[in-house]
């Protein structure tokens, strides 16, 4: 059986397909069977890719990412598409689904300096202060970025940063920032991490939902497309990130809202922290945990919490 897999043409989005391919492909060969798969990927050119100068939500936000290759689904184009889960909005359009995500990469964000340190750091860290000193400009368009490094750091001043992964560490490089922040997940993939400073950590600076997951889209009436994409599936995966994306699709927050939401599963139970916050510094966060097979429950219970104490008043304040 041939599949057709659509993606969008960045390094990085050609990187995951081919290893959606890669395993895919080897999966069927395993099991020896006289059914093979093979899989052609088509690259789509979608809205986001075409718009470098200008902040994405002035024009609809992080959907402009999967618009085409949402469309190309539909029209039977392609049989499924593969994404980075943080890419995609939380509402899926009626026909199609995320049915697979792989096993989750390092979901932390990363710092990347204009100068190298004297000393290098280990493990996640929390205290910025040896990194960013006051008044240092760091490159990043991420309201969510921006609200979790403020509150951490003193006097920062900070830059939009668009374009591909080369583009933003070639722009560091030349010293237009004293700093970048970038999800590591992707450094990593297209082993570009000796770039890496300092990776922060996720129970601190809370990361997008979805971030570090590459996930698999396919039309819901395709049930051979199902089953065959079921083995790379990642089960703990699937309902931590889906706990997320609950927690942020309630709280009906849009794409131009500072918030975040990582949740992980250990010993069969979900653990989830979420923040909200806007641009006038104020901040909320809470936590919540539950049995993991009610993983879409934990993300609203969460999404409860914040709103509770006060999360649609600080996040109404965005609009103004």
């Amino acid at each position: 059986m041939k599949i057709k897999l659509g993606t969008r043409g960045s390094k990085l989005a050609l990187y995951q397909a081919n290893l959606v391919k890669s395993k895919l492909e080897a999966y069927y060969k395993s099991l020896n069977e006289s059914k093979s798969i093979s899989i052609e990927i088509i690259t789509v050119k979608t809205t986001g890719d075409k718009i470098l100068n200008a902040s994405l939500s002035s024009f609809g936000g992080k959907g402009l990412f999967v618009k085409e290759i949402e469309e190309a689904l539909f029209g039977g184009d392609i049989d499924i598409a593969v994404h980075s889960l943080k890419d995609v909005p939380q509402v899926i359009p009626e026909g199609l689904e995320i049915g697979v995500t792989l096993k989750r990469d390092d979901p932390s964000d990363c710092i990347i300096l204009k100068e190298k340190p004297k000393s290098s750091f280990t493990g996640y860290i929390q205290d910025l202060t040896a990194l960013l000193k006051k008044d240092a400009i760091v490159g990043t368009s991420s309201l969510r970025r921006r609200s979790l490094l403020d509150r951490y750091s003193e006097g920062l001043i900070f830059e939009p940063l668009r374009g591909n992964i080369d583009t933003r560490l070639e722009k560091v490089k030349k010293g237009f920032f004293d700093a970048i922040v970038l999800s590591s997940s992707g450094l990593v993939r297209l082993n570009l991490q000796s770039y890496i400073d300092a990776f922060l950590d996720p129970s601190v600076y809370i990361p997008q939902c979805g971030q570090g997951v590459i996930a698999i889209e396919y039309r819901t009436d395709r049930d051979d497309i199902k089953e065959i994409m079921k083995p790379l599936n990642d089960e703990d995966t699937f309902k931590a990130v889906f706990a997320e994306r609950a927690c942020i699709r309630a709280l009906d927050c849009g794409c131009a809202s500072p918030v975040g939401a990582y949740a992980y599963v250990k010993d069969g139970e979900i653990y989830i922290k979420g923040f909200v916050s806007n641009t006038l510094g104020e901040y909320l966060e809470d936590e919540f945990k539950g049995g993991k097979e009610d993983y879409e429950n934990i993300g609203n219970g969460l999404a409860l919490r914040l709103i509770e104490k006060g999360a649609i008043g600080i996040l109404g304040k965005n609009n103004l």
